[in-house]
This record gives C-alpha cells, structure tokens and sequence, in this order.
C-alpha cells in the first residue's frame, strides 16, 4: 500500500512539474508562426478529417469484394397448429367411402440457426469503384494541401499585421512625445507673453488628435492579435509574442527582383492539380456507368440447423437431433435492356467530363491571370515603398527643420503644425506601402503555388 501510495504521488508530482513547465506565452518567428497555422489552423484540422475518412472510404469500398458472413436465429411457436383433412380410410379401414378426418401436422415448437456467405465474383463497377476511391483520397489531400498554402498565407499577413499595428502605434507615440514638449514649451513662452494664444492652440489641438489616434492604434494592436491568434487555432485568450520585427521581414531590391522574375508553371499549382483530380473522377464515373452494361456474378454458401419439438424445454435442447440443411450456389445477373435510362446516365456522366474538363482549360488560364495581376501588384507595391520611405525621410528632414526655426521663432506655430502633419501623413503612408508589399509578395508566392 505505502508503495502504491509513493507511485501515484510521483506520477502526479510528474504531471505538475509537466504543467509547470508549459509556457504560458507562445513565441513565433514569421516561419514558425507559417508552420503552426499549417498544423493547427481549423480549416487545416477539418481536412485532415476529411483526409481520414476518405481513407475509411476506401476501406468500406475493398471490404464489398470480401465474403460477406451473416447469422440469424429464428424461433416460432405454433399456438394452434392448423389441421389438414384426409381421408378417414387412412386411419380407419372401415371407414365409409368418402368420409374425411382432419388431423394436425406440424409441432409446437420450431427454431432454426442460419449461416450465409456472399461472396462478389464478378462485378465491373466494384474494380471502378475501388480506383474511384483512390482518386477521392488524393482529391482530399490536395484539399488538405490547399488549406495548408492557404493557412500559411493567412498567418503570414496575420503576422504583417501586428507587426504594422504596432509599428503605427511607436509611430504615434513618439510624434505624441515631440508635440507635448513643444506645446509645453510654447505655453511657457504664451503664458510670459512672447508668443500668441493662436499657437498654444494650435498645438494643443495637434496634441489631443495623436493622443486620440493613439488610443485607437492601442485598440488596432490588440485586434491584430487576437486575429492572428485566430488564424493560427490559438485560444483568444492565450499570450502570444512575435520574435520577428519589420526590418527583418523586409527584402532588397534584388529579392523582390528575383521573386519577380521567379519561373511560373501551371501543373505544379495546387489548383491545377486539384483540377486534374477532379477530371480523374469524371472520367471513372464514366467507367462506373459503362460498367453497368457487363452481367454481375456473385456466390453464396447458406447452411442451417433447425430443431422441432413439442414442448417448449426440447425446443433449444442441443441434446435432440438438428436437421441440417447447405445450400451452394452462384447468381448470375444481368440487365439487358433499361428503356436507354442506361445510356442517358453515360451520356450525363460525359457532359461531366467535358465540364471539367473546360474548368480545367479555364483554371490554367486563370491561373496565368492571377500570377500576371500578383506579378504586376507587387511590382507597383515595391516601387510605391520605395517612394513612400524616401517622402518619409524627407518630411521628417522639413519637420525637424521646421522645429528648429519655431524654437528659434523663426518659423509659425502653423508652419509648425503643417510640417508634422505633412510628417505623420508620410509615416502613415509608408506604413500603409510596407502593409501593402507584404501582402503583395505573399500574393505573389500563392500566386506562384508557394
């Protein structure tokens, strides 16, 4: 007892110590945050399910060409055997001619064991049918590989986004820090009587705008979270932290050229691919409906054991005699003519196949559209960025020289003004060009079948 007593404590000491030690933040780099949407997304747990039951599928299917075993048991009792008329001479010699009796033929008590084996020998559906299921499984894990590709994506822009969120957030925070000490400098020189009530105001206004668009930046960091936990399957509630920051995520020139200019191949896409999986079912359900017209033959074993008796504890006494009775046999089956519903269901199935294979024309065409607008959009995206930073650092360059004119009194608490906001536009609007080329270049990488 005392021994059992120190095993389950050291198993739950192993299990608290386990649970301890299970962080409470999850980190991720912008690749580990990619791989564990691919693992735990839900739409990526879903497939996988549906990955598992095409298996099962598959195994339902191979389990028709094996024999089939059924039993049954069936007891009856006769309450009243019915009686069948006879000639009365039968029993009686003396009988006068033509008289009849009736006498009741059949016992009270009746069972009977039965066992059957089914087994397919011939039918041109059932091979159909087993390479169907082998193209349903390859078409569920091209579904399975889609909501991989796309759960990366969505964690990647996920990740781009908190990034941005909290970039916009510094952003305003220190231009917040620069216009509170100007306005607290401006109203020591207002309240001494050098400058004008019109300029304290001006900057105050200024000051209760980013402090207002800083709240709401605060707001969007938190939203962008909770997002991207979202779309990696991470409960809301659970702290998160990016290892990553934007400097590291962002590329030169000479990488987003050579993504650019990166080969594009229409069979290797995963959507092509899902495609041609698709034309594959088409074409064996055109077999499955051919295969209609060949016979169907199938073999059978049935054996039984019955028992009759007259009173009810002889019925199921294995200690009387069972009559046994084996039944060996084939069915050969087959449909010759169906009214032409037979060909009409072939000729359905190959408008099928000629529809697929039009979406199979059609999607490589799409396809080769949507790599020309991503090729195209993040050319646009990686030029805009670039003009975007170089006005950044040029407002910032009149900004600064602005602040140092109007703490010289040279230049206007609206000159002022002008200069920052014309500053905080040029920040935003690169904010907006990096958030843009991201999601340009993730685009893009989809676009190619990344």
């Amino acid at each position: 007892m005392k021994k059992t007593s120190i095993l389950l404590l050291s198993l739950l000491s192993s299990a608290l110590w386990g649970q301890a030690q299970e962080p409470s933040t999850l980190s991720f780099s912008l690749a580990e945050a990619e791989q564990y949407a691919a693992e735990n997304g839900y739409n990526v747990l879903d497939r996988q399910k549906e990955v598992e039951k095409a298996r099962q599928t598959i195994r339902e299917t191979a389990a028709i060409g094996l024999p089939q075993i059924s039993t049954t048991f069936g007891y009856s009792y006769n309450a009243q055997i019915q009686e069948q008329p006879i000639p009365a001479q039968f029993v009686n010699p003396n009988a006068p001619e033509g008289e009849f009796i009736t006498l009741p033929f059949g016992v009270a008590h009746q069972n009977q064991a039965q066992v059957q084996v089914n087994q397919l020998i011939l039918d041109a559906s059932y091979f159909v049918a087993l390479r169907a299921t082998r193209v349903f499984k390859e078409t569920k894990r091209l579904e399975k590989e889609t909501a991989e590709i796309d759960a990366r994506k969505n964690a990647a822009q996920a990740y781009y986004a908190v990034l941005v969120a909290q970039k916009s957030y510094d952003i305003i925070k220190n231009n917040l820090a620069t216009t509170q000490d100007n306005f607290a400098e401006t109203r020591k020189l207002y309240e001494n009587g050098f400058v004008e009530q019109q300029d304290a105001d001006q900057l105050e206004i200024l000051v209760n705008n980013l402090q207002a668009g800083l709240q709401n930046a605060e707001r969007q960091v938190t939203l962008a979270l909770q997002v991207f936990k979202f779309n990696l399957g991470i409960p809301l509630e659970r702290d998160v932290q990016l290892t990553q920051n934007l400097d590291e995520l962002l590329f030169d020139q000479k990488t987003g050229e050579a993504l650019i200019n990166q080969n594009f191949s229409v069979e290797e896409h995963i959507a092509y691919r899902s495609v041609l999986s698709q034309e594959k079912g088409a074409q064996l359900q055109v077999a499955n409906e051919r295969a209609a017209y060949y016979p169907k033959l199938n073999g059978f074993i049935n054996h039984t054991q019955s028992n009759f008796a007259n009173d009810f504890d002889q019925s199921f006494s294995f200690n009387t005699f069972w009559i046994p009775g084996t039944t060996i046999g084939a069915s050969l089956s087959w449909t010759l003519f169906t009214g032409f519903a037979r060909d009409a269901r072939v000729q359905k199935a190959k408008v099928d196949l000629d529809r697929v294979q039009i979406a199979k024309s059609s999607t490589a065409n799409q396809l080769n559209l949507n790599y020309q607008q991503a090729r195209s959009d993040f050319s646009f995206a990686l030029d805009n960025y670039n003009n975007k930073k170089r006005n950044m650092k040029l407002t910032e360059r009149v900004f600064n020289q602005t602040t140092k004119k109007y703490r010289e009194g040279i230049s206007s608490s609206l000159e002022l003004t002008q200069a920052q906001n014309q500053y905080l536009q040029a920040e935003s609007d690169y904010v907006n060009a990096l958030m843009n080329l991201l999601n340009a270049k993730e685009s893009l990488e989809n676009a190619l079948g990344n």
